[in-house]
């Protein structure tokens, strides 16, 4: 046997560069050379946003030790490093450290990552290591309570997440959604209509396709592609003073931005669109970049096949164009928008009518866009200055017909909505002391709307006019908020939001406050308080009413809604990959817009379009209940998630009656697992199998008026007896199968997802039935499959 080759199969000597071994055989050359690919990125500190220089990027678990050192921007390179699953771990001097945790490291996409590291109150002399911080944790230092950042990697991994950031939140505790055609998101027992929706710091109309049809704040799928979204907080309670005009909880969404050295391509086909991505440097510019993503709905192109009237249309946009300079700071230019249709036709033959949605037809187009400018300067090491512009437009337009009964069809409904807000925001984040950074801005949003809607009340022509207005109004938002390191172990944030509303010059100062103490290295408790308001939406102020001939608006001195959120924490790491969280709550609204001596209460709104009544500022609700996170992070192939929630949702309407709310269902238990496996000649593919299987309370509804509905052929239900009944518990099952090939000129993955896979019943409603001529309660069972293959090269 040759001297040399004996000398290496021994184990005597092993010669290694990064993920390629060189094997001498004879005088031949062999290559077994596994896929590899770059990690790189950039490391900040969190406060002020400057670079750190010489921070140390290490991969955990891997052999032999492979890491890089940050330069003097920030930057690190970690290059030939072979493609699979790692968890990296950045540590500073002076500074806590920092797990990125399940970065998924394809052959044909560099991973760039954005780290930011939060200085350590110890000691500026020492790298601090207990009690690391991980991928639960919100990039917002700010979060005290009810908070918790998430991977757009993980909304395709999730079963039920359908790369749809809103589907991937209803598997954490204390959130729920409604059907599997809508993802409007409902937090601990408060309407959707009460999330706060942004991205890149700007407040957005709620970025899905159909959006706010059925439910106010929801809609069919996501106008965010995951091509694009970077890493994003999600908040269910109690949260930072920058953030208001919001009851429920924040969606705060980031555009990432575009790989600054390598042109990078997407393509995805699947069954809900067809997706275009690509990301790179702008040559000229340096260091600048651009990422954008195109998705056209699928089902329009296959419509003239499909065997159903109702087929979805749609199409979205979003980019992100970024310029970074030496001497005047970083400017971004970013956009999303979105266009969808759809129709249906009604049932000319009275003989096949069921209900009475048999005799309708009707046409509906809508469209959102916003589109923003950001500038971020660094002002000197401990200082720097956020500012946006940006303009978001919502539009619809709706015709909906009527088949009589001559069979003639008629004019039943028409609507035509342009609203949008023109909003400018600026925040100072100063470093004051070691131990102090504060956080003070103003958000100006220019409101304004222009609706024409009608309708045949009680089916009568000529259609009535409900609103007919073009009106503006001013939201003005300021805030200041602290964060203070008291001891190593005790942390405070403390803060004050206020919004002044131009229209009846409403005023409301909100107070929030929270703690978190760290008992040990992995143990801390927190306590988070907060006082919150929310506009109705624009058109509700401005409902007009004929009394004695003159037109009044009885709603345009309607106030604020406002809530105290108080929430009680509790955490353990109980290992370095598992984590405990529990988390009791209690939510009291007041001043909530009800209807004067009805059951009715904003707090349970879902959707109506033709919502045309008086409100008066009486009503108050509460919600109260346990949240409970156990989570294993994917390790050695494995995670789960198992989150709980139990809880009861009250609310008094205009008859000062307390009921259960719409969305009281009691509780929700989600069950996720999830594995992988490494497959090929190289184990350099990756099989993902993924379930989640959940158990919820129904959806509460009102009982129906049963003569009262025969008579007049269409559902009315007895709202004096508001809420009174509720759906059946519901147990779904969602699933999903990955698998990801990687190749040296491409990296591929085929996907199946499936939410309800046993069919179980969505939702179910009351309706008159034409053929029996009584009342039915009409039970639906929606499966949602979806197919898709994407390439990356």
């Amino acid at each position: 046997m040759n001297t040399f080759l004996k000398f290496l199969l021994t184990g005597k000597a092993r010669l290694i560069h990064s993920a390629t071994m060189l094997v001498v055989l004879g005088g031949n050359l062999l290559f077994a050379q596994p896929l590899t690919q770059t990690i790189k990125g950039t490391i900040l500190d969190q406060e002020t946003q400057t670079p750190l220089f010489g921070a140390n990027v290490v991969v955990l678990n891997f052999e032999p030790a492979t890491g890089a050192m940050s330069n003097s921007e920030g930057a690190f390179w970690i290059d030939r490093l072979p493609v699979g699953r790692y968890d990296i771990m950045i540590t500073y001097i002076g500074y806590e450290s920092f797990v990125a945790r399940e970065i998924l490291l394809s052959s044909a996409k560099e991973v760039v990552l954005n780290i930011q590291l939060q200085a350590s109150s110890i000691s500026v002399d020492e790298v601090v290591v207990e009690g690391t911080k991980g991928k639960e944790i919100p990039r917002n230092s700010m979060a005290t309570v009810s908070a918790r950042t998430f991977t757009v990697e993980e909304a395709r991994r999730y079963a039920g997440g359908m790369d749809d950031p809103a589907r991937l939140a209803a598997s954490f505790a204390g959130v729920t959604t409604g059907a599997p055609q809508d993802n409007a998101i409902i937090v601990r027992g408060n309407s959707g209509k009460g999330l706060l929706w942004q991205i890149e710091g700007v407040r957005i109309p709620s970025p899905n396709h159909f959006p706010d049809v059925n439910v106010a704040g929801g809609g069919f799928v996501s106008v965010l592609s995951s091509h694009v979204l970077d890493n994003s907080d999600f908040y269910t309670g109690a949260f930072p003073a920058e953030y208001g005009n919001a009851l429920a909880g924040v969606f705060d969404m980031r555009i990432r931005e575009g790989n600054r050295e390598k042109q990078e391509y997407t393509f995805q086909a699947g069954i809900l669109g067809l997706d275009m991505a690509a990301e790179g440097p702008i040559r000229g510019l340096e260091n600048a970049s651009y990422i954008f993503n195109y998705r056209y709905s699928t089902f329009a192109l296959i419509k003239p096949l499909i065997p159903s009237e109702q087929v979805p249309e749609y199409s979205d946009l979003a980019f992100k164009i970024t310029v970074p300079t030496r001497s005047y700071g970083k400017f971004s230019l970013w956009g999303i928008g979105a266009r969808d249709r759809n129709e249906e036709y009604e049932q000319a033959d009275s003989s096949k009518w069921e209900t009475a949605w048999d005799r309708i037809a009707y046409d509906l187009e809508m469209g959102m866009n916003a589109i923003g400018f950001n500038h971020k300067y660094l002002l000197n090491t401990n200082a720097y200055i956020k500012s946006s512009l940006a303009s978001t437009r919502q539009l619809s337009s709706m015709n909906m017909y009527r088949l009589d009964d001559d069979l003639i069809l008629q004019d039943n409904y028409i609507a035509e909505n342009n609203s949008g807000e023109l909003t400018f925001s600026t925040f100072l984040n100063t470093r004051l002391q070691r131990r102090h950074t504060n956080r003070t801005g103003l958000v100006f949003n220019r409101l304004n709307f222009q609706f024409d809607q009608q309708a045949a009340i009680a089916n009568s022509l000529p259609l009535t006019t409900l609103v007919d207005q073009e009106e503006s109004a001013n939201l003005v938002q300021v805030y200041s908020q602290s964060r203070f390191d008291l001891s190593p172990s005790l942390k405070l944030n403390a803060g004050v939001h206020a919004q002044y509303f131009s229209t009846n010059s409403d005023v409301s100062i909100e107070p929030r406050l929270g703690f978190d103490w760290k008992v040990d290295p992995i143990r801390s408790f927190s306590l988070g308080y907060g006082n919150h308001s929310q506009l109705e939406e624009l058109r509700i102020y401005f409902i007009e009413h004929q009394v004695t001939g003159e037109r009044s608006q009885p709603n345009r001195d309607l106030e604020l809604s406002r809530a105290h959120h108080l929430v009680f924490g509790y955490q353990q790491q109980l290992s370095t990959i598992l984590r405990l969280k529990v988390e009791p709550y209690l939510q009291m609204a007041y001043n909530v817009p009800v209807i004067q001596d009805s059951s009715f209460s904003m707090l349970s709104f879902k959707q109506d379009l033709t919502f045309n009544n008086p409100l008066v500022n009486k009503g108050t609700g509460k919600n109260y209940g346990l949240d409970i996170t156990l989570e294993r992070f994917l390790n050695r192939g494995m995670y789960y998630l198992v989150t709980a929630s139990i809880f009861e949702s009250k609310a008094v309407g205009g008859d000062g009656i307390e009921r259960d709310s719409r969305y009281a269902s009691a509780y929700v238990v989600n069950g996720l697992l999830g594995t992988e496996f490494r497959t090929g000649k190289r184990r350099q593919n990756i099989l993902g199998l993924n379930v989640k299987l959940k158990a919820s309370g129904g959806e509460r509804r009102s009982p129906v008026n049963v003569a009262a509905t025969i008579a007049s052929q269409a559902a009315v239900l007895d709202e004096s007896r508001a809420f009174e009944e509720r759906e059946a518990d519901k147990i779904t099952l969602d699933m999903s199968v990955t698998y990801r090939k990687n190749t040296k000129a491409y990296s591929s993955v085929w996907a199946l997802q499936v939410m309800n896979v046993l069919g179980s019943t969505s939702f179910s409603y009351y309706d008159y039935d034409y053929k029996s001529g009584d009342v039915k309660l009409v039970e639906e069972a929606i499966v949602v499959p979806s197919l898709s293959y994407k390439i990356q090269f």
